[in-house]
């Protein structure tokens, strides 16, 4: 074995380490080893496939892509195991970093090519090697803001969650594109104008998918801020509802009050003649209206609004739900959080328990706060059929009575730290969460 080819293989092959970069960047902060033994599988693994492709290359004269092509597969299997991301976001980042790697490699083909004319041999010279690994780092460079801090932004987007399936087609195809026109040898590069008219219209290439996504940041972001107007103008129509029912309430009782002393006189009289029946009659509309109080639900005004507008579709449900809210006025949240998180949970409790009959149609309710900084949610109702939880401890279906919106919930209660914990057991759907009251400085 020749020294010097096994160094020019293993140059070749350490392209594998800013590709490893690349992948792990956007996905770090959700991997499902620790930091030490993450970094130490890495750096054994990686050690071992270029020291061991090298050997291997060297020996049966093969090109580095013989060995590198294989190992990918087995290369995303660990890498699949890591990380806790879907597997659509997963095969983004892979194949993102493949497409970075496959252009640095392409483009340096097509820069490199009059080192490589009188090079007989399927392994580049050491020093085309190098230049190839030093292209791929610059390239790397001009993603690292996107890898590092739009990807995860879009991952933790609840609204692209359905469209990853369709988006990671876009790296994959890129990929396989710069890999397929990676010119097989340097004499073909030299063809004409071939070299500079490529050197041009590749190094725009980088440039587009960045801008790419870029644009799909940006739209991820407009929708989740025209979310979350939806989610506070919904909380505002809540608050004027009840604003008005409470304005009704207060004019009708200010009546009552002022017709008192006639109310009093009428019925005096028709105690003295005996007319029980039209008493009945008159008294009928004063009864629903003393018994008609505009009760306050819980101290807080946004999860008041958003309890008493549930209540009432409760009733018109036919569906009986308990309260138990115990906060103080101010909670640190914010506002289209709690309305998504109330919402959600609360819509899907009384849609479940709806769809049953007697004394199961209700749902209980418990918020309160655990020693000042902790948010507890605990809800549960009766539901009729199954329900079958993911790996995440969530419904894997949305066709079930509590689907809708739980993955929107967890996304949130993530955001503050926090935990949910869903139960089914005896046809009955539990959700308990825990929210951490965010400092200052978050």
């Amino acid at each position: 074995m020749n020294p010097d080819i096994i160094i020019r293989y293993a140059i070749e092959l350490a392209m594998i380490v800013p590709a490893a970069a690349y992948a792990i960047m956007p996905v770090y902060h959700a991997r499902r080893v620790k930091k030490p033994l993450l970094f130490g599988l890495l750096a054994v693994s990686l050690g071992l496939f270029i020291a061991g492709g090298a050997v291997v290359c060297s020996i049966f004269m093969l090109p580095s892509n013989a060995v590198l092509f294989p190992c990918m597969v087995l290369f995303y299997i660990a890498y699949y195991l890591c990380f806790d991301y879907s597997h659509a976001k997963k095969i983004f980042c892979f194949a993102n970093s493949v497409m970075i790697c496959g252009f640095a490699s392409t483009y340096s083909t097509f820069l490199t090519a009059p080192m490589e004319l009188d090079n007989d041999q399927t392994v580049l010279y050491r020093s085309t090697a190098l230049i190839r690994l030093g292209v791929s780092v610059l390239i790397g460079a001009m993603y690292t803001r996107a890898l590092l801090v739009k990807f995860p932004e879009l991952f933790e987007n609840e609204t692209l969650d359905s469209t990853w399936k369709v988006l990671m087609a876009a790296p994959i195809t890129a990929a396989a594109a710069m890999i397929w026109i990676n010119p097989q040898s340097a004499s073909n590069v030299m063809t004409g104008r071939l070299r500079p008219i490529c050197l041009v219209v590749l190094l725009s290439l980088p440039f587009t998918s960045l801008f790419l996504y870029h644009i799909l940041w940006w739209l991820a972001r407009k929708m989740t801020d025209t979310a979350d107007l939806r989610q506070r103008y919904d909380l505002l129509k809540m608050e004027e509802k009840q604003f008005i029912k409470t304005q009704q309430y207060l004019r009708e009782t200010s009546e009552l009050r002022h017709d008192f002393r006639q109310h009093l006189l009428i019925i005096e009289d028709m105690l003295n003649r005996n007319e029980i029946e039209n008493l009945k009659k008159y008294i009928a509309p004063i009864v629903r209206t003393a018994n008609n109080p505009n009760r306050t639900l819980c101290a807080n005004r946004i999860v008041d609004a958003i309890a008493r507008h549930y209540d009432e579709i409760a009733k018109e449900s036919g569906v009986a739900i308990t309260w138990s809210l115990d906060l103080p006025e101010k909670l640190g949240f914010r506002e289209s959080d709690m309305c998504a998180v109330l919402g959600n949970l609360l819509e899907n409790a009384i849609n479940a328990a709806s769809k049953l009959e007697g004394d199961d149609r209700l749902v209980n309710i418990k918020v309160g706060m655990l020693l000042y900084e902790t948010l507890v949610i605990s809800i549960f109702n009766p539901y009729r059929g199954g329900i079958m939880l993911d790996k995440n401890g969530l419904p894997v279906t949305t066709k079930a009575d509590h689907g809708i919106g739980l993955r929107s919930v967890a996304s949130i209660v993530d955001r503050y730290n926090g935990s949910m914990e869903i139960e089914t057991h005896e046809h009955i759907f539990n959700v308990s969460i825990l929210m951490y009251r965010p400092t200052e400085e978050e």
